[in-house]
Formats: C-alpha cells, structure tokens, sequence
C-alpha cells in the first residue's frame, strides 16, 4: 500500500469536491515521521485500539504539538491527556462516508464534517481549535468549533455502539438487519436509549432524545429499498481484522458501571463482540486467560 501510494498516489472520486490526485509524504512508522517535524498538528485517524496514544509519542514536542483525535468511541482522550499533559488535546466528531474501492483509489459519498471542540472542555487551547478549522476551512472543508464536544461524541457514539456490534454479530447491513426480523428495529432504539442513560449519568442529560434516535433510525429504513450500508465493524468482520471494541461499547459500558447504571444491551453486545474480535485475531488466542473463580 505505502508503494502505490509513493509511485502512483491515491485518487479520491468525491461528490462533493469531485475527483482530486495527490502523493502524499508516506512513512513507515513515527520514527520516520519525527524528521519531518516538529509538528503544530498530529491527527490520529486510526481505531481507537488500546496503546494508540503511546505510538506517536516520538513525534509530540512538549507545548507545541496540538494532538487532534478523530477517533470513534467515548473516553478516548484520557490516556493522551495522562501521556500529553503539557499539550493541547482535539477532540472531533467525524462524518466522512468513504470506501476504498481498490488499492489507492478511495469513494467519498456527499458528506463531510469534523466537528471539533478542546479536551477537556473550557482549558485554554481553543486557539488551537480555531486555527485547525480555518486550515480545514481553507480547503473546502468543515471544523465546527464547539465550547464542548462531548453531547456530540455521545450522539455518536450511541449510533455507533447500536449499529456496528449488532451488525458485525448479523453479518447484515443496516438495512438487511432491519428486515431480518420485526423487532431489530425496537433493538437499536433500546440500545441508544441505554447509551443516552449512561450519558445522562455522565452529565450529559437530554443529549440521545428521541428526536435524535429517530432521525438516526429513519436512514437505513430509507435504505431499505435501495440497498444498505455496511457499518465499519462489519467491514472489518468480513476483511477478518480485529474490531474496534472497546472504544465504542467498553468505554460506554464502564462509564455506565462507574456511575451504577445497568446496561444489559451493552453488556450483551460488548461479550459478543469481543468474542468475534477474538476469532478474528489468532494472535491474541495463546495469551493466558484471567480466571475470575
């Protein structure tokens, strides 16, 4: 992949800025990065995996680096603010539908938005949030500022945790799961309304309405005659990567657990879906197993 991209770049076909080439400066590894820098912005696009922060900590110049977060789940930033104290720390909502159709050429459906906002909310780096919208901004782009980001990360993150386990688990698209029987539909409203409870008990009330549930819902029911879409956890199922767990469901779930709020669904989906992650990834399989006797 980094030779296609290196020799012959990577063509995005967007229906909103239409077809763009690039060569982008590829590397093999932070260390390779780190002679490129220093850095203002270091933006982290991957899964959220456990030991993420650690990896780019070469790269991070003390007071200088901003580190922007466009990361799925909820409680992301807290292991980059523990190893980053002395650095600004973005944290985003991110909607760019796109599919790598082959090696090096990428579709980008007819939405973009990095809804962006400083972690945690009211410390004194939001200049840094400003700057990073207008670079984005000068491109064509769109980095809403936000006071806080967190109601946002929660409305996606109750999105996320009821369609991409449940999916992953179903092999189904949004669409085919919602046909697959007459009470899926009923499920994914449970499951964000159990999300809202935890947020609410995180000091988020009134944020996963339904209003807001409903809205989400209506999408794949649209689809249902025209064809679904397939939620990331289920593309990385059928390409046999791990899923990314823990960001989505186990944060939520222990957020809920540390405020005393029983979260079924969650609990469910989090045990199934670590077990699919676990088939997926034989490298994990000889570890040893912590017995709870």
């Amino acid at each position: 992949m980094l030779s296609i991209s290196e020799e012959k770049g990577i063509t995005i076909r967007s229906k909103i800025f239409g077809r763009q080439h690039y060569h982008p400066t590829a590397v093999r590894n932070v260390d390779e990065a780190v002679q490129h820098g220093p850095f203002d912005f270091i933006l982290v696009c991957s899964k959220a995996f456990p030991g993420t922060a650690e990896m780019i900590r070469n790269a991070v110049t003390p007071r200088q680096t901003a580190i922007v977060l466009a990361q799925n789940g909820i409680g992301v930033e807290e292991d980059y603010a523990k190893l980053y104290p002395d650095n600004a720390i973005i944290s985003g909502v991110v909607y760019l539908p796109v599919t790598q159709v082959e090696l090096g050429i990428i579709e980008h459906g007819p939405l973009e938005r990095f809804e962006i906002g400083v972690y945690p909310p009211g410390t004194e780096s939001k200049g840094h949030c400003e700057q990073l919208s207008d670079l984005f901004k000068a491109g064509g782009g769109s980095a809403p500022v936000f006071e806080d980001v967190q109601p946002l990360k929660w409305i996606k993150v109750a999105v996320n945790a009821a369609w991409n386990p449940t999916t992953a688990l179903t092999l189904c698209d949004d669409a085919n799961y919602l046909r697959s029987s007459p009470r899926a539909e009923e499920m994914i409203r449970k499951i964000m309304r159990e999300v809202g409870t935890v947020a609410t008990a995180a000091g988020y009330p009134n944020v996963i309405t339904d209003e807001v549930i409903e809205r989400d819902i209506q999408r794949p029911i649209d689809r249902i005659k025209t064809g679904g879409k397939e939620p990331s956890m289920l593309t990385d199922v059928r390409e046999g990567r791990a899923l990314e767990v823990e960001a989505i469901v186990g944060n939520t779930l222990r957020i809920g657990e540390k405020h005393g709020v029983v979260t079924p669904f969650l609990e469910m989906l989090y045990v199934l879906a670590k077990g699919r992650s676990y088939a997926l990834a034989p490298d994990e399989r000889w570890k040893p197993i912590a017995r709870h006797d």
